[in-house]
């Protein structure tokens, strides 16, 4: 089903069962198509990829004492972007499959990955020994979040992270109004997918009511391509907000 406007929660079960058939779709030649999907264009998930950690990676402004946490974490896309001597690099994902791939994938010193929800985000820190982070990245994590979990991630990610840290938040918008997918079949995909686009409106209100609250500010934020052939949906695009405090 396609939902426009009106709010309905989706199933967290039919997302793991989902992404545990994108798993079982990995290959070596086109990794990052697991979670960037175009299963059928490779170039265009290597192109994407690329753009977005020439525009992304710098705002977060990495140096020696960096500790990232890694929301959703996927098969390790960000890990794979970022430099060998950061302090800490933490990926989280719900995913046990994908997980074991990433750890598979990347074996470096200082560089782990974990089995966790995000909505368990603290308990899970907490279970394997983990402190707080300076940089925190959740990415492409809240569309697959109800409201209700989507403020409880944004206030676990403000009390995971240090006084001063840089958070960069990037997830498809609704263009012009919230759409959620619902058990809807995808033919690109040639599954069922569930998923909420919210609109720039309803993002930033969760934003004020959690991360701002606690004192972080928006320093940028913008569209992440501009380019019309890294754009192939008329009612959503990727859109970024990198928050500092």
């Amino acid at each position: 089903m396609r939902i426009a406007e009106k709010i309905t929660d989706i199933d967290y079960k039919e997302t793991r069962r989902f992404f545990k058939r994108r798993a079982e779709k990995f290959s070596g030649d086109n990794p990052y198509a697991v979670t960037m999907y175009q299963d059928n264009n490779e170039n265009l998930v290597r192109e994407r990829n690329r753009k977005e950690m020439e525009k992304l990676c710098p705002l977060l402004k990495l140096d020696a004492a960096s500790k990232v946490l890694d929301v959703a974490c996927g098969v390790g896309r960000w890990a794979d972007a970022f430099p060998e001597d950061i302090k800490e690099y933490c990926g989280l994902d719900f995913s046990k499959e994908l997980i074991t791939i990433a750890n598979q994938r990347n074996t470096r010193e200082h560089f782990s990955f974990l089995e966790g929800a995000a909505e368990e985000l603290e308990q899970t820190l907490k279970d394997n020994g983990k402190g707080r982070y300076n940089r925190i990245l959740l990415v492409g994590i809240l569309i697959y979040l109800n409201d209700k979990e989507v403020r409880s991630v944004l206030n676990q990610a403000e009390r995971s992270s240090e006084p001063h840290s840089v958070i960069c938040i990037r997830e498809p918008i609704g263009i012009q109004e919230r759409l959620t997918l619902k058990d809807f079949f995808s033919e690109e995909l040639k599954d069922h997918y569930n998923a909420i686009y919210r609109t720039r409106r309803e993002l930033e209100g969760f934003l004020d009511k959690t991360l701002i609250s606690k004192g972080f500010a928006i320093r940028r934020e913008g569209f992440l391509f501009e380019e019309d052939t890294l754009n192939n949906r008329r009612e959503t695009a990727q859109y970024f907000y990198i928050l500092e405090r």
